[in-house]
Parts: C-alpha cells; sequence; structure tokens
C-alpha cells in the first residue's frame, strides 16, 4: 500500500524531508512536471492519532518551502506505484491547473467569533377574543402560530446581520487575496469562517488588515491562523484505494 502526502511540482528536487508515518521513507513519484510524494505502509487504514496528524502536517509543510504542492487530505492510500502514477496521469491536466493556482500562495484561514441574542423575544400574548377564537384548543394554535412567526422574524433579523457584517469584514480582506472561500453562520459564537488564498508576499499586509478589523469592531473575536498549504482551493483530488484494488473483502 502507499500512502499519500501530496502532489508537487518540480519532481527533479530533493525532497527536504526523509521519513513519513510510523517512521517510513519518503519517495517522489514522478509523472511528467509533477509528483506524487508518498511512503509505503503496511496497513489498509490510518489511525487519526495525534502523531499521525502531526507527520503527515510535517510533510507538508516541509514540501511546501520550495516547490508548489497540492497537500492532499489525511488517510489517502493507493494500491501501490503503479496505481499512484496512473492516477497523475489521469488528472496530469487538472493537477497542473491546480498546481499553477496555488503556486506562491499559501492559506490563511479566519474565524470571528460573536456574542449573538440566542433566543427570539416572547411572542405578544393573544388578546381574549383571540383566545376564546375557535375554542381552547385554538386559542393554544393562535399563540404557538405567534410563537413560530417570532421566532422566523428572530433568526431572519439575525441572519441578516451576520450577514452585513460578514460582507463588511471580508470587503477589505478580498481585496489582498487571490482566492477565497467562506461561510456565514447564524450561531451563538461562530459569525463567519473563511479560507484566503494569499500571495506569500502579500501575507503580512493581510495580518494587518486583520489587526485593523479586530480594532474596528471591538465587540467582535477575530482567530487567524497560517500560513498553510491550500488544502481548501485544490480542485483536483486523488481517488483513494478501492476494496478491489486492496484485494481484499469490505467490511
Amino acid at each position: 500500500m502507499i500512502y499519500l502526502y501530496a502532489v508537487t511540482d518540480r519532481p527533479e528536487l530533493l525532497l527536504p524531508i526523509e521519513s513519513g508515518l510510523e517512521g517510513a521513507p519518503l519517495a517522489s513519484l514522478s509523472y511528467q512536471e509533477i509528483a506524487a510524494v508518498v511512503s509505503p505502509i503496511d496497513t489498509a487504514s490510518i489511525q487519526a492519532t495525534e502523531a499521525h496528524l502531526w507527520q503527515h502536517e510535517a510533510v507538508v509543510e516541509a514540501l511546501m518551502a520550495d516547490r508548489a504542492i497540492l497537500p492532499v487530505r489525511f488517510g489517502t492510500l493507493l494500491a501501490d506505484e503503479t496505481a499512484t502514477q496512473s492516477a497523475l496521469e489521469r488528472r496530469y491536466a487538472s493537477f497542473v491547473a491546480d498546481l499553477a493556482r496555488v503556486r506562491g500562495r499559501v492559506e490563511l484561514g479566519l474565524r470571528v467569533l460573536w456574542e449573538s441574542e440566542a433566543n427570539p423575544p416572547p411572542a405578544a400574548a393573544p388578546s381574549q377574543t383571540e383566545k376564546n377564537h375557535g375554542g381552547r384548543s385554538g386559542g393554544d394554535g393562535w399563540a404557538y402560530m405567534l410563537a413560530r412567526l417570532a421566532e422566523d422574524r428572530h433568526f431572519q433579523a439575525r441572519r441578516r446581520q451576520a450577514e452585513e457584517l460578514a460582507a463588511d469584514i471580508h470587503a477589505p480582506l478580498a481585496r489582498l487575496v487571490a482566492d477565497s472561500t467562506r461561510q456565514v453562520l447564524v450561531t451563538r459564537r461562530l459569525l463567519l469562517t473563511a479560507a484566503y488564498l494569499v500571495e506569500q508576499g502579500q501575507v503580512v499586509a493581510f495580518q494587518r488588515e486583520v489587526e485593523a478589523l479586530r480594532k474596528a469592531y471591538p465587540d467582535l473575536d477575530f482567530l487567524c491562523t497560517g500560513p498553510w498549504p491550500a488544502y481548501s482551493f485544490v480542485t483536483a483530488t486523488m481517488r483513494m484505494v478501492s476494496c478491489e484494488e486492496r484485494r481484499e473483502p469490505c467490511v
């Protein structure tokens, strides 16, 4: 079995790190102008232990120091070297396009936290006429409908507030980046989660802009992480090995 860490350009370069998961030696399997960085592994599944996750990340981050990389999610396995090179060949054009997209760029993550009113205001009490309309069950049904309407209005108001805040925060950051992905959330704490593809020379400027936003919005908490490999901006993927390729039963 082959464990995959990343697809890279510049296959002629020496690997900057010697071993991967469980101390297995790393190898670079090339196809034309790209390569898969792999190590042999004896098991058909990898436990997501802290040590394994950190070792995977250590390999990926070492690679990004001197080449463009497409990081592969933890736990990706292929049957053997032949299957790995076949996958590189089949997806070659997509890998080349993705490598061009991320070359010279890194990913920065952003999470914005807020304190938002979690519960809707209580519904207005129905009038005596409304209570009597249709008997007791009718009054209860009317109160229920009022409560649901108040809850929906409250949620929509919070959604609008969240979207407006997220747009105001995103706008100055978007001017500094090549690409971005973001999700606006209506929860009590998490307002926005986003990833930005940033030129390496713009990382400091991006971080300064986050600091400016932190001062402009003192009631919000800004958590900026990275630089990371561009996990959020890889479109081409390596298909994990199937049960048939492993030559073992699926369980």
